[in-house]
């Protein structure tokens, strides 16, 4: 009797399904449909006109004569289109409506996946509505005419087939994908990890590729174009909008007007850099990898792409929304930030298809930046977090790899020396992507390098700036530098310097807990934050030397150099007055007695004085007196963002230790984007009101956390 209820259960709730399937595919049919006869320029300017000019009467030769910048196996698509009846605005918004279906269904396909039992046909219709749904896949296929749902589709029916360990299938669904879209790059970088830890497909799988793109192409080159004709289009295609911001609001909103020749390099290094230390962190993890984190991982990289990369389209974050809303079913704790991502892009494709203005780029970006920050803290938390009873993780036992011998030996080589090729790549890119900003000029600059009068630097400082000068003046092979070049060279090396030394502070902070993961996440913290590269390289400050003096002074202090260790915070105080703050930080808010005993705090604070003092005489040469040099230790003038540097140094050891700091650092990092660029551009990016939220959003958290033991 029972089994007939459970039965007769599951044939209700079947039949429930394939109505509301039923229905939500009528109703979003006719809602893209409201829309079909709607223009927009690139309709108006592109679309039309290319096909117009796909004369049926030529055969495909025409294609040949296609100078667009879409690739051709779309191009083919309009040409053939015009061999069917109708208007051209209705068979091109008809193609792209098809293929969101079809990526509606795969998402279904993908989040059912993940659910057993007689849930699974209802998670199936749930995320095949809500993409079906999904304004902004409305806006782009019924109302625009794009066809960023085609390539998306494409991708989702490769990591399907993955999921069902079809990796054939997934490479020609890969190559389908880069036959229409570009955008099917973001999707790479964790297909690579993927390979590379798990190793069920050999890299001759990637061949597949290419040799889709070129079968696709057939019809364009039997037209006359080249065999390199599927690449040759993306080629023709990078830098040809050198922009930082093209629409989509992501980080590059706030400073829309920077050089593209300069930040372009930082943005796609930087996020290589990002990337290629994930990748370590993945490879590394001795825990399971289950299919629902490799989901998460796709979702956490596509963000920090879209975040940072530039000259991105508003459209461009198709792949990004939709891996949200398939993993906010899966994990209902990123339901609010698939809210926010979606939110964002359809006001952006609002304002960008129907000009309509409803708020400013730079809040969204504003959300967006911030929504990085938390699903970074939320990958962290679930980092070694168990699955939950919803969701069933297959279990592979037995795994033969399916890379060849030559594949397995390079692996393990790079296995083994993981971390030394990091270091070594992550310094190359610092130094790489810093080069170009050595021209970058804050309005202060140049009057707190040379002017006495005004200047809150202290005299040390200025002593540096006057050594450097002679140097210049005397010394033959300087003579063509700047002060302007060297003090950039100088924080360029603090940087390095500073990110040299954490990985060992964090091991004198672990002991025998130390990993060597935690370092290495440090050493790129350290050169790759925003608040880094806007505090020493752009705006020339040298705070990266004292955070080194510091630094330098804490290990060999644990090494028992008291001396050494006290003469360096001297010299770190008189380079950097504010620095006697967390001078005496380090003094008195140590964690027991004993290392207060250790610390020797009487003997050790009058001697940094006394070393700062000392240092500071030398600045009476640069035309101070003898109480201006003792005055600039002490008196730092009004307060200034600069100064919160070392506040971030303490907290990235915070987010190493504790995952609960990580939404700190986001808010922290967010303010000071915003303020920076506030003063650079002497105008303000948002009001100050959300730069205030953003501070006091630290502090509270802050203080949540000290109070806070669990």
């Amino acid at each position: 009797m029972i089994q007939n209820q459970k039965l007769g259960r599951e044939q209700t709730n079947k039949y429930i399904c394939a109505g509301v399937f039923l229905l939500v595919s009528v109703v979003a049919f006719w809602i893209r449909w409201l829309g079909i006869e709607h223009i927009t320029a690139d309709i108006e300017t592109c679309l039309i006109p290319w096909s117009d000019s796909m004369k049926t009467g030529y055969g495909v030769s025409i294609l040949s004569t296609y100078d667009g910048d879409y690739n051709m196996p779309y191009v083919t698509v309009l040409w053939l289109l015009n061999y069917l009846p109708g208007r051209t605005i209705i068979k091109v918004k008809l193609f792209s409506i098809f293929f969101e279906y079809m990526g509606a269904v795969a998402g279904g396909l993908i989040v059912s996946h993940f659910i057993s039992g007689e849930k699974k046909n209802r998670f199936f219709v749930y995320a095949y509505s809500a993409l079906l749904l999904y304004p902004s896949a409305i806006l782009n296929g019924g109302y625009w005419g794009q066809c960023d749902f085609i390539y998306v589709t494409f991708l989702l029916y490769m990591i399907y087939a993955l999921l069902k360990d079809r990796p054939v299938l997934a490479m020609i669904l890969l190559g389908c994908a880069f036959s229409f879209k570009l955008q099917a790059v973001l999707i790479l970088p964790v297909l690579v990890i993927y390979y590379w830890k798990n190793r069920r497909f050999s890299l001759l799988h990637f061949l597949i590729v290419p040799v889709v793109m070129e079968l696709l192409c057939i019809p364009a080159i039997l037209g006359g174009c080249s065999v390199f004709v599927p690449f040759s289009v993306y080629l023709r295609q990078l830098g040809r909008y050198p922009y930082l911001y093209v629409f989509y609001p992501n980080f590059w909103a706030f400073f829309r007007e920077a050089p593209y020749y300069i930040f372009s390099r930082v943005a796609q290094f930087g996020i290589i850099a990002v990337l290629g230390v994930f990748a370590v962190m993945v490879i590394r993890r001795t825990e399971k990898t289950d299919e629902k984190k490799w989901l998460l991982f796709l979702y956490w990289s596509v963000l920090v792409m879209m975040c940072f990369l530039p000259c991105m389209h508003e459209r461009y974050g198709m792949l990004l929304e939709v891996i949200a809303i398939l993993y906010a079913f899966l994990d209902r704790r990123c339901g609010l930030y698939a809210v926010i991502i979606g939110a964002g892009s359809y006001i952006a494709y609002l304002q960008v298809t129907f000009a309509r203005h409803i708020i400013d780029d730079r809040w969204i970006a504003f959300a967006y930046l911030l929504c990085l920050g938390m699903m970074t803290w939320h990958l962290v938390k679930t980092w070694r977090e168990p699955e939950g009873e919803l969701f069933f993780i297959r279990e592979d036992l037995n795994v033969i790899y399916r890379t060849t011998k030559v594949e397995n030996t390079v692996i393990d080589f790079v296995n083994r020396h993981l971390f030394l090729i990091a270091y070594i790549l992550l310094t190359v890119i610092a130094v790489w992507v810093r080069k170009p900003m050595i021209e970058c000029m804050s309005p202060d600059y140049l009057p707190n390098l040379i002017e006495v009068e005004g200047n809150h630097h202290t005299t040390f400082y200025m002593t540096i700036m006057s050594f450097l000068t002679f140097c210049i003046e005397h010394i033959s092979f300087l003579q063509e530098k700047t002060l302007f070049f060297l003090v950039k060279i100088l924080c360029i090396g603090g940087d390095i310097l500073a990110a040299m030394l954490m990985p060992h502070v964090c091991k004198v902070l672990s002991g025998e807990r130390y990993k060597q993961e935690r370092g290495l996440i440090a050493y790129l913290l350290m050169l790759f934050l925003p608040s880094v590269f806007l505090n020493g390289v752009i705006w020339g400050h040298l705070d990266s030397l004292a955070i080194s003096l510091l630094l330098i002074a804490f290990i060999i202090q644990k090494k028992g150099h008291d001396m050494a260790a006290y003469i360096l915070l001297g010299f770190a105080w008189a380079l950097l007055g504010h620095y006697l703050i967390f001078i005496v930080l380090f003094f008195v808010c140590c964690h027991t007695e004993k290392d207060r005993k250790e610390l020797n705090l009487g003997n050790g604070l009058p001697i940094v004085v006394l070393t700062g003092v000392l240092v500071s005489f030398p600045g009476m040469f640069c035309g101070y007196s003898m109480m201006q040099c003792m005055q600039k230790l002490f008196l730092w003038g009004t307060p200034e963002i600069w100064m919160l540097y070392p506040f971030v140094v303490v907290l990235i050891f915070g987010c190493l230790k504790d995952v609960k700091w990580i939404p700190v650092m986001a808010v922290l990092q967010m303010a000071i984007i915003l303020d920076y660029g506030t003063f650079l551009y002497e105008n303000p990016i948002l009001p100050a009101i959300a730069i205030v939220v953003c501070y006091v959003a630290a502090v509270v958290l802050s203080v949540r956390n000290l109070i806070w033991k669990s």
